[in-house]
């Protein structure tokens, strides 16, 4: 996804996070440590990269030009292979995963995908989705990516540590240079429902992310499993 009319100056501030208490892992060989797994790879074979609609990957040069959708492919091809199957679309976008995921049963260990109802319930490995909001100045559909730590419940939501492919960084990013594009970590905010734990909106900055800044629209959390 494409975030638009962030401030420079917000994006280069970095406030690194708490260290959370809690340490997970998840069970050898299931799909969420074999994403984790390919995950970390592309992370150590990246020497190049940028976020762009035309996916040119080069292993053997570590380069990787995405955008957010085709790196969740990807990352599911390698690692969790019949939850790209449950899509119909042969190349993906960012809301054919949320699609998949909402329409997946709630702890439920069956099918291609768990969806996790409450936000602060998602594990290292989980898939995040959401729905572009119609009135939001894009052309993508929304936007994909992987929880890669322990969610951490604040006042605000939930900040998740995340994996994506992207345009604008994200808060305590670390995506290298200025543009900040393309592969790499971050932090996102993600405001819940009281009564549900469900997403409602997402801060794109993190905790930096003011109150006027926070998009509503529903942010799904899904567990691959095969």
């Amino acid at each position: 996804m494409r975030a638009t009319s962030l401030p420079l100056a917000l994006l280069l501030v970095s406030a690194p996070l708490a260290v959370s208490a809690q340490v997970y892992a998840p069970a050898p060989g299931s799909a969420s440590a074999r994403v984790l797994t390919t995950l970390g790879a592309i992370a150590s074979n990246h020497r190049s990269g940028r976020y762009t609609h035309d996916t040119r990957i080069d292993l053997r040069a570590g380069r990787y030009d995405w955008d957010c959708s085709a790196m969740a492919a990807f990352v599911l091809r390698r690692s969790a292979p019949q939850t790209i199957r449950d899509i119909a679309n042969s190349r993906p976008v960012a809301v054919d995963f949320y699609r998949a995921i909402r329409r997946s049963p709630a702890a439920v260990n069956r099918g291609p995908w768990m969806r996790v109802a409450r936000v602060a319930d998602a594990r290292p490995g989980d898939v995040f989705a959401w729905q572009r909001p119609r009135w939001f100045p894009s052309r993508n559909t929304g936007h994909v990516g992987f929880v890669v730590g322990m969610p951490r419940v604040t006042a605000r939501g939930v900040l998740l540590r995340i994996a994506d492919a992207t345009s604008v960084g994200h808060e305590d990013d670390g995506r290298d240079g200025l543009s900040r594009t393309g592969f790499g970590y971050g932090t996102l905010l993600v405001t819940t429902d009281p009564a549900t734990g469900g997403g409602t909106a997402y801060g794109w900055v993190g905790a930096l992310t003011p109150d006027a800044w926070m998009i509503p629209t529903e942010v799904v959390i899904g567990r691959p499993l095969r």
